[in-house]
């Protein structure tokens, strides 16, 4: 743990140096200068709504914590992982449910199975920017009720030994498909609602279209489940924003660049609600 701590370190530092000899600290400010206020309120909006959708995915796996305290929990959680280095803000969500009379072993599960949705969303969203923008949706839809489908009776035929078991036990009931349709959706209307509030944020100085740009939000997100993350996600988020501008008219300065002050949005915005959280978290009597 200490050594992943220390290159998550390392690597921040090393792309904040690379930050400032190629695009300079005063071009960032220039841009973020231009950043439309009215715009950022919309975005922050937007990013809120984003994280209540997550909360209720949560809601709909563990009912017995009512939707605002998942809300609140929700909030804390992101604001955790995404300060924290080495993924270690993710120990935070199982503290929380912990607080909730939620054992370990559920919330785990729970975990598990909503990182998975992530996972597909994410993907159905790689996969259908192949497409034709009218297709997508369905797209879309389409791979998550094929995929749903495909790992529901993949469970069922799982041996029950070892770890296999506690797989089949504990995600089985959660694969019913109206259920796992359910989540599915959940995970990728959060994302397309975040992914708004991203291009939104930024529309002054992106200058391309919100699917052209799609790309480099989706594996940006991908970024963040890598074992080793830099400090805050700097360094590894901008690497996966920028991996696909040649698909934009962007270059990779300049996407780069966006990448970074989305990110700084991305902070800004999980801070705000993690602060606020937090603070209603420890008024609660538990």
């Amino acid at each position: 743990m200490k050594i992943k701590i220390f290159l998550s370190f390392l690597f921040s530092a090393i792309f904040i140096y690379i930050l400032y000899k190629n695009i300079g600290f005063s071009n960032i400010l220039k841009n973020i200068s231009i950043l439309n206020p009215y715009a950022l309120v919309l975005a922050f909006f937007l990013y809120s709504l984003s994280s209540f959708l997550r909360a209720y995915r949560w809601h709909s796996m563990i009912s017995q914590i009512h939707m605002f305290d998942f809300y609140i929990i929700n909030n804390i959680h992101i604001f955790l992982n995404n300060m924290l280095p080495a993924r270690t803000g993710e120990l935070g969500f199982f503290y929380l449910l912990k607080k909730k009379n939620i054992n370990f072993s559920k919330s785990f599960w729970v975990f598990v199975l909503a990182r998975l949705m992530d996972g597909l969303g994410l993907l159905g969203f790689f996969i259908s920017g192949f497409f034709n923008i009218y297709l997508m949706p369905i797209i879309i839809f389409v791979f998550g009720l094929l995929m749903t489908t495909l790992l529901k009776h993949t469970i069922k035929i799982l041996p029950n030994i070892f770890f296999l078991k506690a797989i089949k036990e504990n995600l089985k009931d959660h694969f019913e498909l109206n259920i796992a349709l359910k989540l599915y959706s959940l995970s990728v209307l959060s994302f397309f609602i975040k992914f708004l509030s991203f291009y939104i944020a930024t529309y002054n100085i992106v200058r391309v279209s919100f699917l052209q740009i799609l790309p480099s939000y989706v594996i940006s997100e991908l970024s963040s489940i890598l074992p080793i993350n830099g400090f805050m996600g700097l360094g590894t988020y901008e690497l996966g924003f920028s991996m696909p501008y040649k698909l934009t008219s962007l270059s990779l300065i300049n996407s780069v660049d966006i990448g970074f002050i989305t990110h700084l949005f991305l902070l800004i915005s999980s801070s705000l609600l993690g602060i606020f959280s937090i603070l209603v978290f420890k008024s609660q009597k538990i």
